[in-house]
């Protein structure tokens, strides 16, 4: 009798953590479908965030900083002399 009361009880419990999880995944499926923030197309008319900290980010725009960094973390040259240095 306990043994059938435990083993019920544990069913139970896994049901409803599985309930739960399921849950969760569609509230943070529909959360996901809401956020389209990084699909702002204004990214090219602001300006950069950084401008104020770097005097090379002055005029840039926010999508125009965003591949300066890129292109400075991969280490891209700035300018054809610069390609042409590293070509010889």
């Amino acid at each position: 009798m306990v043994k059938r009361l435990l083993v019920r009880a544990g069913i139970g419990l896994a049901v409803a953590a599985a309930v739960k999880i399921g849950i969760q995944m569609i509230e943070e499926e529909r959360a996901r479908k809401r956020d389209r923030s990084y699909l702002d197309p204004k990214w090219d008319e602001v300006p950069s965030v950084d401008s104020d900290k770097d005097e090379s980010e002055v005029g840039l725009t926010q999508l125009d900083s965003i591949y300066r960094s890129e292109w400075q973390a991969n280490a891209y040259p700035r300018s054809d002399a610069e390609r042409k240095a590293l070509e010889e």
